[in-house]
């Protein structure tokens, strides 16, 4: 298992690497990348609210649910 594994890290050492650092240096691949990275707090907010969206039911007692569903309404009804 050992010696495979070396073999498979070299593997990667030698002829991946330095492939991929070629590919990642490109200016089109590293735009994507910082596009992502600037996304991804919208992205990890909005899909917070989906779940406060979808998980919370109209007749619900919770305080800080009602208070969800109270601002959700008044964002769409204006």
């Amino acid at each position: 298992m050992g010696a495979m594994y070396d073999k498979m890290v070299n593997v990667i050492e030698q002829k991946v690497t330095p492939i991929a650092g070629k590919i990642g240096q490109q200016k089109y691949i590293t735009s994507i990348r910082d596009g992502f990275i600037a996304a991804l707090p919208f992205m990890i907010v909005g899909s917070f609210m989906l779940v406060f969206i979808f998980s919370v039911s109209a007749e619900t007692t919770w305080g800080f649910a009602r208070a969800w569903l109270d601002f959700l309404r008044r964002i769409v009804s204006s």
